[in-house]
């Protein structure tokens, strides 16, 4: 339901991020176009959230509050976005920080005829070697921390599909209860391939890095194996930067353990080895981009912890891949 007095609808889910929703919301406050609302989609927080968004809409800020305990995030947002205004749609999530400009560059954007606008997220602290960060918005993902969209092509796209995630076969780690995967791409893609997508780099948001532990590394790795899938119903993946980006699919990093398998599943220990030295060569380099120089002892925990996730995710991805009949590594 369009309001002609309101230009923008941001949409945020929460569940237990207090602090980080305070930051989230003195950056809306601080955005330079001001005709917009904030619709924040509560998920039974525990942690005194919710007062947060009181807070700000008894100093008089365009921001409301709507319960909707144990739907996660992805149903959040569908409320959110049935209960919004606004003819443009503006999705960021609890625990990031857009710039100033975020949606005077998003809106700029739509108003010039784009249907669906992602814009650039960084990670809010430097990357570890072990960590996974998409930084640069140009991969096609499309993520919900930082898209906009024309409202009339999100309805007639169907919105967020809800059962994505289970669809794509994406088993969520204990962490992870209640987010989605898959379901912002689909709508994304559906949008662009009928009408208008633009990428503007202007649209900056800051994403929070959180520390996770081997654990969780392992789990979220695991979970590439849903990638195949979402491949095989978003074949234009295949030509986006995702498939070139070193952290993510068509790791260029992972060839030699490739290569290195099929040569000892052929015998040939010398190829073997000489493909395993290959990929610690490129891990070598890789850890020259790091600030400070690791201790020694660090560097060698380092490599054995990114053999092993690399590893895990070359599985996955060729497990993926049989299910879905759909080839990714």
């Amino acid at each position: 339901m369009a309001d002609a007095g309101v230009r923008v609808s941001v949409v945020v889910p929460v569940r237990n991020r207090r602090a980080l929703l305070r930051q989230l919301l003195d950056a809306l406050a601080a955005q330079t176009y001001r005709d917009f609302e904030v619709v924040v989609v509560d998920d039974g927080s525990t942690d005194g959230a919710p007062e947060e968004v009181a807070a700000d809409a008894a100093a008089g800020r365009n921001v409301r509050l709507v319960a909707n305990t144990g739907s996660g995030a992805v149903e959040g947002r569908c409320t959110g976005v049935a209960l919004s205004k606004a003819e443009y749609l503006a999705f960021t999530d609890s625990d990031c920080i857009p710039h100033p400009g975020w949606l005077a560059a998003g809106v700029a954007a739509l108003d010039g005829g784009a249907d669906v606008v992602n814009g650039a997220t960084r990670p809010a602290r430097t990357v570890a070697l072990h960590e996974r960060s998409l930084a640069s918005g140009e991969e096609g993902l499309y993520p919900t921390c930082n898209v906009f969209y024309r409202r009339r092509a999100y309805d007639e796209a169907g919105g967020f599909d809800v059962e994505a995630a289970a669809r794509l076969g994406f088993r969520p780690w204990a962490r992870a209860r209640g987010l989605g995967f898959g379901e912002d791409t689909i709508l994304a893609w559906r949008v662009r391939r009928a009408g208008r997508a633009a990428y503007v780099p202007e649209a900056v948001v800051e994403h929070a890095v959180f520390p996770i532990d081997v654990s969780d590394m392992v789990s979220r790795t695991v979970q590439m194996a849903a990638f195949p899938a979402l491949v095989r119903e978003v074949p234009e993946l295949r030509d986006m930067p995702l498939f070139r980006h070193r952290y993510v699919l068509g790791n260029w990093s992972r060839a030699p353990l490739y290569a290195a398998a099929a040569a000892a599943g052929t015998r040939h220990r010398r190829a073997a080895l000489a493909s395993l030295g290959a990929w610690a060569f490129v891990q070598a380099r890789r850890s020259r981009s790091v600030p400070v120089a690791p201790a020694p002892a660090t560097v060698a925990a380092g490599f054995a912890l990114r053999f092993a996730l690399d590893t895990v995710a070359a599985g996955a991805l060729f497990v993926g891949s049989v299910r879905s009949r759909t080839l990714v590594l």
